[in-house]
């Protein structure tokens, strides 16, 4: 009776969903949904050129965890453990869309076999407070202690700080909007230290880029966006060579886990870290906070006073 009845109204078998159309049209909705900015377009299209190849021509049903497994391997001796690792985050991520859009039961990349990441790649360099106020000392380039300055006390991106322009400082309230993020979740206000103030306000005095679009840390030249990897890396690594800071230390990303580490090693509550970072996520932040040995003792007294109603 039931073949009779999908005789008589024409049913077919739905047209199986290839994974490349999936995707594609998964990173245009999601980047569209989050406001990401040209640079994290840029990144997930790049982990795309990698998984396409091996996943594009599959349906998005018949993949399963030991197709994953299969695609670990083969990257394995193609990329390094980061750059996999980066690639079976983007297909749980797309799995757990289509899980919830109900295209699949179960997301097939939940829970993969990692390679394992090395030592020196898994290990932030967060800057002790002594290491900051020595490697601040010896930039022999006032723009580019200023960019660290900026980026120690405020948490900024690498991609926040080429964007800021003087209309993004106010100097008034002693806050810089940041306007141009990696997501919508990324706009935000960020309170000026004075010595952070004292030393914006100063150099915009002696720049002659100095209307509202003109970017803080505009190229001395042409007064375009500056490009850090053309001068201001070399100015980082000598400062940290003059202050005697031992190791890698990467531009721009560690200063920014060492102001978020401090952030909480001081005492600052989780939330007001997770919207200095401009994260939408705790989960997000607490990838960026080192703080082994570190207790807050401040909040678990706030916690006891609250429920238990004790003072000491």
């Amino acid at each position: 009776e039931r073949l009779v009845r999908v005789e008589k109204k024409g049913w077919r078998r739905p047209r199986r969903l290839p994974f490349r159309t999936y995707a594609e049209d998964w990173l245009e909705a999601t980047a569209a949904k989050r406001a990401w900015s040209h640079n994290t377009r840029r990144a997930y299209r790049g982990g795309m050129r990698r998984i396409l190849p091996f996943f594009g021509s599959m349906a998005l049903d018949g993949i399963k965890p030991a197709t994953v497994a299969a695609f670990t391997r083969d990257a394995i001796g193609r990329h390094g453990p980061t750059t996999v690792n980066q690639d079976l985050n983007l297909l749980h991520n797309i799995f757990a869309t289509a899980v919830r859009e109900e295209l699949i039961d179960s997301n097939p990349a939940a829970r993969p076999e990692r390679p394992k990441t090395p030592d020196h790649e898994r290990a932030w360099r967060v800057l002790e407070p002594g290491e900051v106020s020595r490697v601040l000392k010896a930039f022999t380039d006032e723009r580019a202690r200023l960019v660290f300055l900026t980026s120690i006390l405020t948490a900024m991106r690498r991609s926040e700080l080429v964007n800021l322009r003087w209309a993004d400082v106010d100097f008034l309230s002693d806050t810089i909007h940041v306007r141009r993020a990696k997501s919508r979740e990324g706009h935000r206000s960020i309170a000026v230290p004075k010595a952070l103030s004292d030393a914006l306000w100063s150099w915009k005095a002696s720049t002659p880029y100095q209307t509202d679009r003109d970017y803080v840390f505009a190229s001395r030249e042409s007064g375009q966006r500056m490009n850090p990897d053309r001068w201001w890396n070399e100015h980082w690594k000598a400062a940290l060579a003059n202050a005697g800071v031992d190791g890698y230390v990467r531009p721009f990303h560690d200063a920014r886990h060492s102001a978020l580490t401090h952030m909480a090693a001081n005492g600052s509550s989780p939330v007001a870290i997770m919207a200095l970072a401009g994260h939408s996520s705790m989960a997000t932040t607490k990838r960026y906070l080192h703080l082994a040995g570190v207790t807050f003792k401040d909040e678990a007294a706030a916690l006891e006073q609250r429920l238990l109603g004790t003072n000491r």
